[in-house]
């Protein structure tokens, strides 16, 4: 599993984004534009997620779905965990 901290302040914790080994091997099939466009993504989720923490339900953690540069993207958000893990990845298929 990849794990990578956004930066924060002392006094709160940073959120974390995860990608799970299983799903590796899809972002490193992904075109080098689509990846970086990815990564760019989940790590101003997690920097936005840690600015805005009084403003995220705490309760359970609970899923996003965005879709980016023909793939459909799965994220778990866990504000009570200060984690962001990459939880679905499919590339949109073509038409035709």
């Amino acid at each position: 599993m990849t794990s990578v901290s956004t930066a924060g302040s002392p006094s709160s914790q940073a959120f974390t984004v995860l990608i799970p080994r299983s799903l590796q091997g899809s972002v490193d099939g992904l075109s080098p534009e689509t990846r970086q466009a990815l990564l760019s993504e989940l790590f101003r989720m997690a920097s936005l997620a840690h600015q805005e923490r009084g403003l995220l339900p705490m309760s359970e953690p609970y899923a996003l779905n965005l879709d980016l540069d023909g793939c459909h993207v799965v994220v778990e958000m866990d504000p009570s965990r200060s984690r962001l893990t990459l939880s679905g990845l499919t590339r949109a298929r073509a038409l035709g």
